[in-house]
């Protein structure tokens, strides 16, 4: 018979989430017996400040792309398939 899982959207982001955290995690430990898994290219904009007399507000925004953080992210979508 045809079972019918529901998955919830924020399942899938914590596992994605984690799944990089713990692959660049890895990719750092382990960048010195294996130095492809800390190839990567950064993405993102420097930040700009807003100086608005009282108030000072400062925002930017940059992602870090790695082999380690690809394969973590990867391991962390088959695992949310999985469950």
């Amino acid at each position: 018979m045809f079972v019918r899982r529901y998955r919830s959207t924020g399942l899938l982001i914590v596992s994605l989430l984690a799944g990089a955290l713990i692959g660049g995690l890895l990719g750092q430990l382990f960048a010195t017996y294996l130095p492809f898994l800390a190839l990567g290219q950064t993405v993102g904009f420097t930040p700009i400040t807003f100086n608005l007399g009282v108030l000072e507000l400062t925002l930017g925004f940059g992602l870090h792309f790695t082999v380690a953080g690809a394969i973590g992210l990867l391991l962390g979508y088959l695992l949310y398939r999985q469950l």
